[in-house]
């Protein structure tokens, strides 16, 4: 376990980020026990409120569990409910690994599958409306990359809205901002900004027509498409050391994409 003392700005925010990082890394490995809350803070150059509230929002995210008179555990990652892990995950690069972007990419499009079937089945008038206009936007300025990946999160949050159902809406609000997170891997100048125009209007005709079946085929080959060219994109950074190799064993996260 290797932490640094913070600055007095953050100090609740870098305690619970140092300690967050060290969990999800395995650095500190599921079952142990963390020190104290004044040993944690004369480590951190903190007060003890500091590491008192960090540890609760640990607690919240179900990564850690405190056991009156015994001490703070490390749960294991597996364990937790929380969505907001999976969001962190992607934003500490001590985490990522290639075999945890599989792992996720799949989960992506066991979920967004359900939610354009949904969409096609649920969508409303003034919804398609706006997904029109986002149609036409698209066309007119999806060439750049960066204002491609606005309308493509845009796509994601209609679509979640479309399903009517609140919990497939959360899912796909993570879902969007994962693929802020993962952005860059795939919308850049390589991208086919035809192929993504033609594939959306057709998706848009499937749901339309309220042809959940044929939506689900195209957002499917839409987003095996994306996967591979993401994983190109990732093999290149995990060559250069910028994403670290999946490791070995198996219970360190990401080791074992399904």
């Amino acid at each position: 376990m290797q932490l640094e003392p913070v600055g007095s700005e953050t100090r609740v925010d870098r305690v619970f980020e140092q300690l967050r990082s060290q969990i999800l890394s395995g650095a500190i490995p599921a079952g142990s026990r963390l020190p104290t809350e004044r040993d944690l803070a004369d480590t951190l150059g903190v007060n003890r409120g500091s590491v008192r509230e960090a540890l609760k929002r640990l607690e919240f995210l179900e990564l850690v569990e405190v056991r009156h008179g015994l001490g703070t555990f490390v749960q294991d990652l597996s364990g937790s409910s929380a969505l907001q892990v999976v969001e962190a995950i992607l934003r500490d690069p001590a985490v990522v690994t290639r075999g945890l972007l599989e792992q996720l990419l799949v989960f992506r499009r066991h979920i967004t599958l359900h939610v354009v079937e949904l969409a096609a089945r649920n969508r409303d008038v003034e919804q398609l409306a706006r997904a029109r206009a986002l149609l036409d936007e698209e066309l007119a300025d999806g060439r750049d990359p960066k204002h491609a990946l606005e309308i493509d999160l845009r796509w994601n949050a209609l679509l979640g809205e479309a399903t009517g159902n609140l919990m497939y809406r959360l899912v796909t609000n993570l879902f969007t901002r994962l693929v802020a997170r993962l952005g860059p891997l795939y919308y850049n100048e390589q991208r086919d900004h035809h192929r993504s125009t033609e594939n959306h209007r057709a998706m848009l005709a499937a749901i339309e027509r309220r042809d959940a079946a044929a939506a689900v085929r195209l957002v499917e080959e839409m987003l095996r498409y994306s996967e591979e060219r993401i994983l190109e994109e990732v093999g290149r950074l995990e060559a250069a050391g910028v994403i670290r190799r999946t490791p070995a064993r198996p219970d360190v996260p990401g080791d074992e994409p399904s």
